[in-house]
C-alpha cells in the first residue's frame, strides 16, 4: 500500500511539475542578411550576403511567460571584406596572398548553439508576443573564399578562421496558433560577434546580421 501511494505521490509530482514548467519544441529555416565590420580602416566591410539558417530550438518555461531558449541550427553566416594592403589566407597549408584593393567574399558555416531568455505576452486572440536576448557560441566546420579576379575560387580557409566565435542576439516575434499546441512563428533578429573570425592579428573582424525568423512550434 506504501509503494502504491509513493508511486501514486510521485506521479501527481511530475505531472503537477510538467504542468508548471512545459517544454516546447521549434523548427526554423530563416533567411539572413550578413556582413562583416572591422576596427581597422585597411580592412572595410563591403556588402551582405544572404544566406539561410536552419536549427532546432527548445523553450522550457520555469514560469507561465518566461522560457530558458536552447537550440542548436547549422548558421550560414558571410560577407565581403576589402583589403587595402597585401594579406594572406592559408588553403590546406598552402598561402594565398590576396593583393591590396582586392575584395574577398567569406562564406563561414557555423554549429550554432545559441542559448537565452524568452519573454511571452499573455495569448491575445490567437497570437503571443515575445522577446528573445541571448548568447550564440558557435564552432566553424566550413569557410571558403572567392575574390573577384579568380585568384581565389570557393577555396578552403579554413586554417585562416578561428574554431570558436561568440556572438549575441536580440529579437522581436510573434506565434500564431493554429490549432492544439501547433502554432507559426515568425520574427526579426539582429546578432553581432563578439569575438575576431579571422585569425589575422592586425584586426578585429566581427559577424553582423539581420534575421528573419520563420519557424513552426509544437
Amino acid at each position: 500500500m506504501r509503494r502504491i501511494l509513493l508511486t501514486a505521490y510521485i506521479l501527481a509530482a511530475m505531472t503537477t511539475l510538467h504542468a508548471q514548467v512545459p517544454i516546447r519544441f521549434s523548427v526554423q529555416l530563416d533567411p539572413q542578411f550578413a556582413w562583416f565590420n572591422s576596427d581597422d580602416n585597411a580592412i572595410k566591410s563591403n556588402g551582405s550576403i544572404l544566406h539561410m539558417q536552419v536549427g532546432l530550438q527548445m523553450d522550457y518555461f520555469f514560469a507561465e511567460n518566461y522560457a530558458f531558449a536552447l537550440g542548436v541550427g547549422i548558421n550560414n553566416l558571410g560577407g565581403n571584406l576589402l583589403y587595402a594592403d597585401s594579406t594572406e589566407f592559408s588553403s590546406k597549408g598552402e598561402p594565398l596572398l590576396v593583393e591590396p584593393g582586392q575584395s574577398v567574399k567569406l562564406n563561414l558555416q557555423y554549429l550554432d548553439f545559441p542559448l537565452g531568455l524568452k519573454l511571452k505576452t499573455e495569448e491575445l486572440g490567437y497570437a503571443t508576443f515575445f522577446l528573445q536576448l541571448g548568447f550564440n557560441p558557435m564552432v566553424n566546420i566550413n569557410a571558403k573564399a572567392s575574390t573577384d579576379d579568380g585568384f581565389m575560387d570557393k577555396d578552403d580557409v579554413r586554417e585562416s578562421i578561428h574554431l570558436f566565435c561568440l556572438g549575441y542576439h536580440a529579437g522581436l516575434g510573434a506565434e500564431y496558433k493554429l490549432g492544439g499546441n501547433t502554432a507559426l512563428v515568425g520574427g526579426l533578429r539582429w546578432s553581432a560577434g563578439l569575438t575576431d573570425v579571422t585569425n589575422n592579428d592586425r584586426a578585429n573582424v566581427k559577424t553582423n546580421v539581420i534575421t528573419v525568423h520563420l519557424g513552426v512550434l509544437f
